[in-house]
C-alpha cells in the first residue's frame, strides 16, 4: 500500500507541522498534572495524543494506494426461456418435464469449478434465484432483451448460456448485435422440430382508432399446415359474445397463408374489445391459437374539416383526396372562382367543424360571420402562388411574411431546434433527395409565440427562411404552410417521398385540429391490451396551474371491472411529477378507470381511460424450434449449439474454450481512511479509554 497525499489544499509539512504541533500539547496537557504518577500522565497524554492524531488525519484526508493480483474465478451467466412455448408438449419434446431432465444433467448446483447467475427472459429479463422459480407463463419472447441484458454484464462474465426453442415473437432478431458481444454463447436448443396439422391465426391487421356508424376493416392473417381440401369459418365476436361478421375459409394446399378482409360495424363508443375466432377442424394440433383478441378505440364522430381553395391547383387535389381517403374526417369543399362564385352550388355546413383549410386566400365575404368562424377554429393556412399576397390583416391565420417577389425551388429541411415536435414524428426520408417546393426566401416567422417546423436550403445551404410554422393561442391552434409545389411528393415514384409527404400534411392536419392539452393530470396505460400473464403498468404526469412538475400530489385510483367492482389504489410517487401503479395478474376484461390527483385538501385534476386484458398469446402461433437461429447466435459469439437431449459433452466444451479456467487479474484500488468506520469506532474507543481513566483519578 502506497501513500499518496492529502486531499486537502495543504501541503504535506503543513499538514505534519500541524500534527506535530497537536501531539505537543496533548502530551503537555498532561505534564502539568503533577499530582499524578508519571506513567498516568504519560498515559493519559498517549491517549489524547493518538486521538488529536487521527481525527486531524481524517479531516486532512490522506489517500493509499493498493494493487494486488487476484485470482478470478469463471463466472457463468445462464438465461432462460420462460415462455409458454417451452411448456409445450409435441413430438419427443415433453414440455416441462423434458426441461427438469435438462437441468438435472446439467446439475448447475453442483459445479465448483465456476460462479453461475440466472436470469429469465421473456417481455423482458430479470434475475431469479434458481431454475425451479420459472413458470414457463410469458406471453412474449424478446431476444432482443436477452442479448442487451448480455451486453450490460459482459465485463463480469465468462461465458452466457441461453436456454430456448429460439421462437422469436417480439422486437428485432438480434444476430447482428450478438456479433458484437465480447463473451461467447452457448445456445441450448429446448422444444420440437416438427409441424403439426394445425389452423393459427398469425396476426390481425386493423387501425387501432375507429367511428360509430361506420365499417372498419380488419384483416387477418391465417396460416395452415396440413388441411388440404377443408373448409371452416372465421368469425368476429363482439364483448358480449355475440357474432359480428364471418367469413367462410376454404384451403386448396397442404401449407399456405390467407390475409382475409372483413368490414367490421361499429356502433358503440369507447374501447371495444373483439374476439376473433376460427371453427375448430378434426385432428388440429390445438385450437387455442384459433382464437385471438384486439381492441378499436371506437370514437362518437369524424373529424370535421373545411378545405377552402382559392385557386385549381395540383396541390389543392392532393390535399383533398389525402382529406378522403382517411376515414377519420369528414370533409367540406369550396372553390373559389372569383368574386362570389364557388364551384359548389351548396353552402357547406360549418357547425361544430374542428379544422378550416385555407388554401390560398379568397377574397371578400364568402361565408356568414367568416371573421368570427376563422377566430374561433382552428386554421392551416396553405400559401398557393396567385393569391399568396391576399390581404389576410383581420384573420389570424398567417403566422409567417412570404412578400418576396422572386420565386425559387428550395429543398426542405427540419428546424434543428424543433425537430422532436409531434408533426416532424414521419417516416425516416433524405431530405436532400425530396423533390423542391415553391416559395420566396423572405419567409420569416411573424410573432415571437410562432415555433418554425420546416426551413429551407437554397444550393446546399440553409436559409433562415421558415415554410412551415405554428402556433397555440388560446383555445385554438394555427399552423401556416408558407410554400406549394408539394403535389411533387405526392405524385413521386418514390414510396417513401409519397409517404412522407402524406404522414407530415395528417400530422400537421391532426396536431391544428386538436384543442391544445390543457389537463393537468395525464393518466397512460404502457399498453391499450395486455396479455393475462403479463403486468399491467398505469403511468401518469403531473403538473400544477402554473405548468410545473408537480410531485407533492396523492392520486387515488380506481379501477373498475366489467361486473361494475371499484377498486381504490394509490399511485406510487416517482419524482419529478411522474406517478405510477402496477398490478400483477388481472383476469381477461374490459377495464375502466378513474384517477383524481390531491394537494392537500385541493382537487387539481380528474382524469379516466380505459384499458383490455386479453388471454391469447403470440407463443401458440409457432411452436417449431429454430435451431438455424440458434445455432447462428452461437457461432457468432464464437459459442457452440446444443439440443437438450444430446449435452452429453457440454461442460467439456466449455472447458477446451477456455471458459472454466481462472484468471489472474489486477485489482487496483484508492483507500480513503475516512470511508472506513474502524478510525471513527476507534476514536471512540480512546476517548472512552481516556474519560474512564480520568474519572479513576478524580480529574475533572
Amino acid at each position: 500500500m502506497d501513500f499518496q497525499g492529502f486531499q486537502s489544499s495543504f501541503s504535506t509539512i503543513a499538514i505534519l507541522s500541524v500534527i506535530a504541533i497537536l501531539i505537543c500539547l496533548a502530551l503537555y496537557s498532561y505534564h502539568k498534572q503533577k499530582s499524578l504518577p508519571v506513567g498516568s500522565r504519560w498515559l493519559l497524554g498517549t491517549l489524547r495524543a493518538i486521538t488529536l492524531t487521527i481525527i486531524a488525519l481524517l479531516i486532512f484526508n490522506p489517500v493509499f494506494f493498493k494493487s494486488e493480483l487476484v485470482e478470478r474465478e469463471p463466472k457463468l451467466l445462464v438465461l432462460f426461456d420462460n415462455s409458454e412455448s417451452l411448456a409445450i408438449e409435441k413430438g419427443d419434446y415433453r414440455g416441462i418435464q423434458s426441461i427438469n431432465e435438462l437441468l438435472t444433467e446439467l446439475a448447475f448446483e453442483t459445479r465448483t469449478e465456476a460462479s453461475i447467475d440466472f436470469f429469465s427472459f421473456g417481455n423482458d429479463t430479470r434475475p431469479v434465484l434458481s431454475p425451479d422459480s420459472l413458470r414457463f407463463s410469458e406471453s412474449q419472447t424478446n431476444f432482443t432483451e436477452a442479448i442487451t441484458q448480455i451486453e450490460e454484464l459482459q465485463d463480469d462474465y465468462n461465458v452466457a448460456i441461453i436456454i430456448s426453442d429460439g421462437i422469436i415473437t417480439i422486437g428485432r432478431n438480434p444476430l447482428i448485435q450478438a456479433a458484437g458481444l465480447g463473451i461467447p454463447v452457448f445456445t441450448i436448443a429446448t422444444g420440437d422440430t416438427s409441424a403439426v396439422r394445425d389452423v393459427t391465426i398469425n396476426n390481425i391487421l386493423t387501425n387501432n382508432t375507429g367511428y360509430t356508424e361506420s365499417n372498419h376493416i380488419v384483416e387477418v392473417e391465417v396460416s395452415q399446415n396440413g388441411f388440404s381440401g377443408s373448409e371452416t369459418v372465421l368469425t368476429i365476436f363482439d364483448g358480449q359474445k355475440n357474432a359480428v361478421t364471418s367469413e367462410e375459409l376454404s384451403f386448396s394446399a397442404s401449407e399456405e397463408v390467407q390475409t382475409i378482409q372483413l368490414e367490421l360495424p361499429l356502433k358503440e363508443e369507447g374501447l371495444q374489445a373483439f374476439q376473433v375466432q376460427i371453427e375448430a377442424l378434426d385432428e388440429e394440433w390445438s385450437t387455442e391459437n384459433n382464437t385471438r383478441t384486439f381492441s378499436i378505440d371506437v370514437l362518437d364522430s369524424k373529424t370535421r374539416v373545411l378545405h377552402i381553395a382559392s385557386e385549381i391547383h395540383p396541390d389543392v387535389k392532393a390535399i383533398r383526396s389525402l382529406l378522403l381517403s382517411d376515414p377519420s374526417y369528414e370533409l367540406s369543399t369550396l372553390t373559389w372562382l372569383g368574386g362570389n362564385s364557388f364551384v359548389e352550388t351548396e353552402s357547406p355546413n360549418v357547425d361544430d367543424l374542428d379544422l378550416i383549410v385555407l388554401h390560398g386566400m379568397v377574397q371578400g365575404d364568402w361565408l356568414p360571420n367568416q371573421e368570427e368562424l376563422i377566430t374561433q377554429t382552428p386554421t392551416l393556412y396553405i400559401e398557393l402562388p396567385r393569391t399568396r399576397r391576399n390581404s389576410v390583416e383581420r384573420l389570424p391565420i398567417r403566422l409567417l411574411n412570404n412578400q418576396g417577389a422572386q420565386i425559387f425551388e428550395l429543398n426542405i429541411i427540419p428546424n434543428a431546434n424543433n425537430e422532436d415536435h409531434p408533426i416532424l414524428e414521419v417516416s425516416e426520408v433524405n431530405y436532400d433527395a425530396l423533390a423542391p417546393i415553391l416559395t420566396s426566401l423572405r419567409a420569416t416567422v411573424n410573432g415571437v409565440d410562432i415555433t418554425s417546423l420546416l426551413n429551407t436550403q437554397f444550393q446546399n445551404m440553409v436559409t433562415p427562411n421558415t415554410v412551415l410554422a405554428i402556433a397555440d393561442r388560446g383555445n385554438s391552434r394555427r399552423a401556416h404552410i408558407a410554400a406549394w409545389g408539394w403535389h411533387r411528393l405526392f405524385q413521386s415514384t418514390n414510396e417513401t417521398e409519397r409517404l412522407f409527404a402524406e404522414e407530415l400534411f395528417l400530422n400537421t392536419i391532426t396536431w391544428a385540429s386538436n384543442n391544445p392539452d390543457e389537463r393537468l393530470l395525464t393518466i397512460t396505460p404502457s399498453k391499450s391490451v395486455f396479455n393475462s400473464s403479463e403486468s399491467v403498468i398505469i403511468n401518469a404526469s403531473l403538473v400544477n396551474e402554473s405548468g410545473e412538475s408537480e410531485s407533492d400530489a396523492a392520486i387515488e385510483f380506481h379501477l373498475i371491472d366489467e361486473s361494475g367492482n371499484d377498486r381504490v389504489f394509490n399511485m406510487t410517487n416517482n419524482g419529478a411529477g411522474r406517478y405510477s401503479i402496477q398490478f400483477e395478474s388481472l383476469s381477461n376484461g374490459l377495464y375502466s378507470f378513474s384517477a383524481t390527483a390531491r394537494k392537500g385538501s385541493r382537487t387539481l385534476d380528474e382524469q379516466t381511460g380505459e384499458f383490455l386484458v386479453e388471454d391469447s398469446s403470440s407463443e401458440l402461433i409457432n411452436t417449431v424450434r429454430n435451431d438455424p437461429f440458434l445455432n447462428s447466435l452461437a457461432l457468432e459469439s464464437e459459442g457452440s449449439f446444443f439440443i437438450y437431449n444430446q449435452i452429453q459433452n457440454f461442460w467439456e466444451t466449455l472447458r477446451d474454450k477456455g471458459t472454466l479456467t481462472s484468471t489472474e487479474e489486477l485489482v487496483e484500488a484508492y483507500i480513503h481512511p475516512i470511508r472506513s468506520i474502524f478510525w471513527f469506532v476507534l476514536v471512540i474507543l480512546l476517548l472512552g479509554a481516556e474519560w474512564l481513566l480520568r474519572k479513576n483519578y478524580s480529574l475533572p
